[in-house]
């Protein structure tokens, strides 16, 4: 029987039974794995070894009977899981999760024989000993196979994800109409019947906003999709760094656009990973603090009308303005007189220099100065923002600010010497209109005087080398918005409206382009530009 054609199928299914038993295995050495999350466990890894044996996969299927057979001995009492049964657990599933991505390339599969006799030697009388040495050494826990793809990859051509079917019977019966209210058109339109245009129009705008919504809740999954992944990789930096670390992670059921949700599991791959090894102490220094032995780390999501907040909050050592500000300078990233006239957020935000590190030594967890600039990076261009606060021995709080979705925004049209460009209203919290004389200038930075605030601002025409046309007693519209919690301003020649526009994203070498997101398509065939406004002001941002 030819079973390649259910190849797909098996993959995407066994993913999420791995996802399931990675999650649960966690709970297990929390010690909150009650009965009913041991036989859930168990079922997980029934289907799987059943599925893997229908596809005749004999490396899986005897690594996962192994594993069904260690969660029967734990299910039926024999023995409790600590934290020696979790290792062995977490080195099946890492290890089946090898042997699912070589299925999905359609590679060989190695033998599993070894570690599953390790499994099934994992006994009563095995926990008793390992308690004397809880921590398994690491050819113990070696998968058999090495990583055909980097766990947090983003989605292929390939990648399948599952829609309600009620959701489907909408979108077909929308299209649907859409296919009658074309052929109305047609017809009038042969008959030379302009005026009679009007009411199949109006209709065909109705159903297209209406498939435009359905499409964009086909598109909608949980935070929960992504968040299962990182548990188990904040448990495996802090045994690495010695570190005891309680992680929680909250509103995982706050739905986002799947383009988003790809394109920040990275940003808090590098914020996880910071907060472990920068901002988290070892128990002995936390101790000599006045603190508590075990960390505190969250992941927290929640909605703020039509963006998302995600919140990484640790209750570390928190960042030294000073050391920053001293250590940028020792870089070359600035100097003394830039460094003063720095606000405490501006200071904050120089540790998302490229190249930028306070690590005294270089780890394989962080140190090499790239985890933060990735992060900005990443966060900008998809319309998102980045904004630190931190109090130096007590922590950190570093939220990013998203849009739901990435496809169709709301922009404002501005226009900067004979350029159109868009700026999403996301990203705009006024606009106001002022007189030159309320605007100063020191050096070649322009700041607005506002309630006695110096606001700095970005001459747009003159940031993307357009002729200004501007008199001295003209009225100057601004767009106001914030860049981590301060105050920032854009200057363009004349406002043209709100629209609703379909994002593209750039290719190279238009994303070497500073100030720049993205590109939209207007209806007369016009490519206008998407700006990010905290990529084109600030004080440490220099003319083009």
């Amino acid at each position: 029987m030819d079973i390649s054609r259910y190849r797909d199928l098996f993959v995407s299914e066994a993913r999420e039974h791995l996802t399931t038993l990675g999650t649960l295995s966690m709970r297990c050495e929390e010690g909150a794995a009650d009965s009913d999350s041991i036989n859930e466990m168990f079922r997980h890894a029934h289907s799987l070894k059943g599925m893997a044996a229908t596809m005749q996969l004999g490396p899986i299927t005897t690594l996962s009977h192994a594993l069904e057979d260690l969660l029967s001995q734990i299910r039926d009492g024999h023995f409790s899981p600590t934290r020696n049964t979790v290792d062995l657990m977490l080195a099946a599933i890492d290890t089946l999760e090898q042997l699912v991505a070589l299925v999905a390339q359609g590679g060989e599969l190695p033998d599993s024989d070894d570690l599953a006799s390790r499994i099934r030697n994992h006994t009563a009388a095995a926990e008793e000993a390992a308690a004397t040495d809880p921590t398994p050494t690491a050819s113990q826990i070696k998968p058999a196979a090495e990583p055909a793809e980097s766990l947090f990859r983003a989605s292929d051509e390939n990648s399948t994800t599952r829609v309600r079917t009620a959701l489907l019977d909408r979108l077909v019966t929308i299209s649907g109409e859409l296919l009658t209210v074309r052929h109305t058109l047609e017809d009038w339109t042969n008959h030379n019947q302009a005026d009679q245009l009007q009411a199949p129009l109006k209709e065909l705008s109705t159903l297209l906003r209406q498939l435009q919504n359905e499409v964009f809740q086909a598109r909608m999954l949980p935070f929960g999709s992504i968040a299962e992944r990182y548990p188990r990789m904040v448990r495996d930096l802090a045994r690495k760094s010695g570190k005891e670390i309680t992680f929680q992670i909250y509103g995982d059921t706050i739905e986002l656009d799947r383009g988003v949700l790809e394109q920040i599991i990275e940003p808090l791959v590098h914020l996880l990973r910071n907060a472990v090894d920068h901002g988290l102490e070892t128990p002995a220094e936390r101790v000599a603090c006045g603190k508590p032995p075990v960390g505190s780390l969250s992941l927290s999501v929640s909605r703020l009308a039509d963006q998302v907040l995600l919140e990484v909050r640790d209750d570390g050592r928190g960042m030294d303005p000073a050391r920053i500000r001293s250590k940028a300078i020792s870089q070359g990233l600035l100097n003394e007189q830039q460094a003063a006239d720095l606000t405490a957020q501006e200071i904050l935000l120089l540790i998302c220099s490229p190249g930028f590190s306070t690590a005294a030594t270089v780890t394989d967890i962080s140190g090499r100065g790239v985890g933060m600039d990735v992060v900005q990076n990443a966060i900008q261009t998809i319309g998102g923002t980045l904004t630190i606060d931190s109090t130096p021995g007590h922590g950190s709080i570093i939220t990013l600010r998203l849009p739901i979705s990435v496809a169709i925004i709301h922009a404002l049209m501005v226009a900067c010497g004979e350029l159109q460009l868009a700026v999403p209203v996301s990203a705009i919290t006024s606009t106001c209109e002022v007189q030159r004389n309320e605007i100063i200038q020191k050096g070649r930075d322009l700041y607005l005087l506002r309630d006695g605030t110096e606001i700095p601002l970005r001459n747009l025409p003159r940031f993307f080398r357009q002729r200004e046309t501007l008199s001295d007693n003209a009225i100057l519209p601004i767009l106001l918005a914030e860049s981590n919690k301060q105050p920032i301003g854009l200057l363009v020649d004349r406002l043209l409206g709100q629209q609703e526009i379909f994002t593209r994203p750039l290719r190279h070498p238009l994303t070497d382009l500073r100030g720049i997101s993205g590109s939209c398509l207007l209806g007369n065939g016009q490519i206008v530009f998407i700006v990010d406004p905290t990529a084109c002001v600030g004080r440490l941002c220099t003319e083009n």
